[in-house]
């Protein structure tokens, strides 16, 4: 089929599946990155027209302003799947007694299949692939709704560390500047330095960035193997600072830092304790990413891309 061939089928489909009880979608991106975003919107309208559930589950973490339909957001569930559990290559559209399979890069391709129970066998390694996912929390806008920035994997005072730059507790541009790559390990590493002698007996370092109005501030939880009892996971010392600062004048943690705590410790405990990974490879977070509940996946880079 031509590419043109593609693209009709695409939104002939897509114009079909308006009208069935629910749709999941395997997704290998936003609908207007297929067809035109004025056909796109025309197939949001019907979406909304009809009322249709839709389930979409995704590679990316980040769902951009895509739709100009704010009511689809309504029936919409997207869940996000790392891509090393399941690579989405091909976009796969599942409806009543419909499979359609299709692609425009690298090469056009579309084929569909009409048969209920190929319907059902495809409909139940869909739910297996979502119960394996995080659901993602869409704005009106169909923004991602999270609590915390993309975590970033680095080195501080030698230490492997998994910064989590928090998005829900201030606005942290108003201490951090988003076109200045580093900074933000640059502000964890000069509070490392100065309490180097604390952190020599670290394995990890998990580091919740933050401020108050312009002053920088930060949790720095110290990760060390148990070995005492690896039954009970790690052990974890903590310590804040405001600015450089050690200070006791406020709580320890949030409760959306308790989150992100528990997550990577489910996490450390299925690298290191089971997998037999170091410190240094699980806390890696380009290729492993900590499960969190609905509203509280990080999609989003802190850093902005630089301007060409």
């Amino acid at each position: 089929m031509t590419h043109d061939d593609v693209v009709a089928s695409i939104i002939d489909v897509s114009l079909r599946s308006a009208k069935a009880k629910e749709i999941c979608i395997f997704e290998i991106g936003n609908l207007g990155d297929l067809i035109s975003p004025e056909e796109a919107e025309k197939v949001r309208s019907e979406f909304v027209r009809h009322n249709t559930p839709i389930r979409q589950i995704t590679n990316h973490r980040r769902l951009a302003a895509w739709t100009s339909n704010e009511e689809l957001t309504q029936n919409l569930r997207v869940t996000y799947v790392p891509v090393e559990t399941l690579a989405i290559t091909d976009e796969i559209l599942i409806f009543d007694a419909t499979v359609a399979v299709y692609r425009l890069h690298p090469d056009p391709f579309y084929h569909e299949v009409s048969d209920w129970n190929f319907a059902q066998m495809m409909r139940q390694s869909f739910e297996q692939a979502w119960a394996l996912g995080d659901s993602l929390l869409l704005s009106k806008d169909g923004s991602t709704s999270t609590k915390q920035y993309l975590p970033i994997t680095t080195h501080l005072g030698g230490v492997p560390a998994v910064i989590y730059p928090a998005k829900d507790d201030g606005n942290l541009e108003v201490a951090f500047s988003r076109t200045d790559l580093g900074c933000l390990e640059r502000y964890a590493g000069s509070v490392i330095k100065e309490h180097q002698e604390y952190y020599e007996d670290a394995d990890m370092l998990i580091v919740i960035i933050w401020n108050q109005a312009q002053v920088p501030c930060c949790d720095i939880w110290k990760v060390m193997r148990n070995h005492y009892s690896d039954d009970s996971g790690f052990l974890y010392d903590v310590r804040v600072y405001r600015e450089r600062e050690a200070i006791t004048d406020m709580g320890v943690a949030s409760g959306n830092t308790s989150i992100v705590l528990a997550a990577e410790e489910l996490l450390l405990r299925e690298l290191i304790l089971k997998a037999g990974l170091s410190f240094a490879e699980a806390s890696d977070r380009t290729v492993y990413q900590a499960r969190f509940p609905i509203g509280y996946v990080p999609a989003e880079a802190f850093y902005l891309a630089a301007k060409a």
